[in-house]
């Protein structure tokens, strides 16, 4: 399945911004984004399990009742569901919980009114009748929106997927180096990448000048997050080539001109911002 990692939901809030209005207003838009995605082979609608497990207000923990309807009702890996892993940040989570993985389940669009159903209360009813006008919905779409909705989708699976390396890699080098790695040293490799990304701006910078809620990467557009995964990627390949930070800054700017003038054309590409050790 190509999703976020933080999925689709982060917390539960829906991508507004990027998709254009797709989901109408309400408060199960807010609490349960559907955006088209793929399971299997199958491009499809997805929901993410976790997001329906809050918007449900379900008594049961979250991996035994997921785990549970599709034991019950029979569902499908790779047909009705997939699972993903939401990496933990490690700039946020503390020392003991920094490796931790939390999965999530991607449902498609009725397997995740099934669910819905089968709560059987008013709550469960009306999210199904919110899950079959998602559906109308989508099939309006024009394919360049559906093409735009899926890159961004790609950028965030991406990004999720290199950061966790990035951050190991930065913790064995400073270990090599018999050098403790603390919160604060993810935090300046996660901000050395979004200044390169975002004009000089860490993520939580750009959020708010933007005005943005949630996690800032559920915002970015497909070209920002690809840029951004392929910087993570090449600066997990530059730590453990023994770079140090200064080095992997100036590298990576580099990266960074050509890949704008390799994906925008020569006159695109911009001068890249002055960057700070913090």
């Amino acid at each position: 399945m190509k999703t976020s990692s933080s999925p689709l939901t982060g917390a539960g809030r829906s991508h507004a911004q990027n998709s254009r209005s797709l989901i109408l207003s309400g408060e199960f838009a807010d609490l349960i984004p559907v955006i088209p995605g793929q399971i299997g082979r199958h491009q499809t609608s997805v929901v993410s399990a976790r997001a329906l497990h809050t918007a449900l207000d379900v008594g049961r923990d979250f991996t035994n009742w997921i785990k549970g309807r599709i034991s019950r009702y029979q569902f499908t890996n790779g047909d009705d569901y997939c699972t993903v892993e939401n990496l933990t940040s490690p700039v946020l989570a503390s020392t003991k919980s920094r490796q931790r993985v939390a999965h999530d389940y991607l449902l498609t669009l009725d397997t995740a009114k099934e669910i819905a159903m089968v709560e059987r209360n008013e709550r469960g009813r009306a999210i199904r009748r919110y899950f079959i006008h998602c559906e109308e919905e989508l099939q309006r779409l024009s394919p360049q929106t559906v093409r735009e909705l899926r890159h961004q989708l790609k950028g965030r699976v991406m990004v999720a997927s290199y950061h966790k390396p990035m951050c190991a890699a930065l913790a064995l080098q400073r270990a090599t180096a018999g050098k403790p790695t603390h919160g604060h040293h993810y935090a300046t490799e996660a901000n050395l990448i979004a200044r390169l990304v975002l004009d000089g701006m860490t993520a939580s910078q750009w959020a708010t000048a933007n005005r943005l809620a949630g996690d800032p990467r559920d915002h970015m557009s497909g070209d920002q997050l690809e840029l951004m995964a392929y910087l993570e990627q090449s600066n997990t390949t530059l730590i453990d080539t023994g770079m140090d930070y200064h080095q992997r800054k100036e590298h990576l700017a580099r990266l960074v001109d050509k890949w704008r003038l390799r994906t925008k054309g020569a006159d695109s590409a911009s001068p890249l911002p002055e960057i700070h050790h913090d």
